[in-house]
């Protein structure tokens, strides 16, 4: 699951992986993640999203997780 993340993490665009990393892994606010990177809220929120959503993508394709219908984990 590392080796996964960390090629996930790596391939994400620029775009989404500075305001996911602003947001979820330095702790920032999503409003002071936009103001940094001098962009409207709405959009760092659709990116932060976008982020994540890839990641969970990213995930099922490299490691064969299967979501059920509330986005959790199936073992």
């Amino acid at each position: 699951e590392q080796d996964c993340l960390r090629g996930i993490l790596k391939n994400l665009p620029k775009k989404y992986r500075n305001p996911l990393f602003l947001s979820d892994i330095k702790g920032l606010k999503q409003k002071e993640v936009a103001n940094q990177l001098k962009q409207s809220l709405p959009t760092t929120k659709s990116q932060i999203q976008r982020a994540r959503k890839l990641i969970a993508e990213g995930f099922m394709e490299c490691c064969g997780f299967v979501l059920n219908q509330k986005g959790k984990k199936m073992l």
